[in-house]
């Protein structure tokens, strides 16, 4: 009796696997947690002073590594180190249609630090594609305030949102057709 190789079996045992990957998708992996509850103010912030507190010479950011620490752990996940915001460009879940549990729903366009002011604008997925602006006062090393959170148009630079801001074009209300 002639017993087969272990590579007759092995070699076609591995291209089933890797077909099996392809076909069927990624691994699964762990599904990304909530991040801290967060509530910014319960007023609306004025226009003028929306204005104001982009006004300076910020610092842009452009990763969320970069993030001050508190800010960063506003978009990190409870109990873990994931990050619930991807980098600018990077893959992230834009539908409500969600393909891997373990991508975050919200994506970096860029952020601003400047001296005890943090900013972050960033587009969130789900059933409706949004662009959001928070402002976060940096209390300590270790704190934040939120002091507003609205609904712009994807800005490319500060300047375009500063200009979005100054028409008005910022809102607390989700956009008309968007609620």
């Amino acid at each position: 009796m002639v017993k087969p190789r272990k590579s007759v079996i092995a070699i076609p045992l591995l291209v089933l696997i890797v077909f099996l990957v392809f076909h069927f998708g990624r691994i699964p992996r762990t599904p990304l947690r909530d991040g801290p509850l967060v509530i910014f103010q319960d007023s609306e912030l004025a226009p003028s002073l929306r204005q104001h507190f982009l006004e300076g010479n910020f610092s842009v950011v452009k990763k969320v590594k970069a993030l001050p620490r508190p800010v960063l752990q506003v978009f990190t996940e409870q109990g873990g180190s994931r990050f619930l915001l991807a980098n600018p460009g990077g893959k992230f879940e834009a539908t409500d249609a969600i393909d891997d549990s373990s991508l975050p729903q919200k994506r970096l366009i860029f952020a601003g630090v400047l001296n005890d002011k943090c900013f972050v604008h960033y587009e969130q997925g789900g059933i409706v594609h949004i662009y959001v602006l928070a402002f976060f006062r940096l209390t300590s090393n270790d704190t934040i305030e939120p002091l507003w959170r609205g609904y712009c148009g994807p800005a490319v630079n500060i300047q375009d949102l500063r200009s979005q801001v100054l028409k008005g074009e910022c809102s607390q209300s989700l956009p008309r057709g968007m609620r």
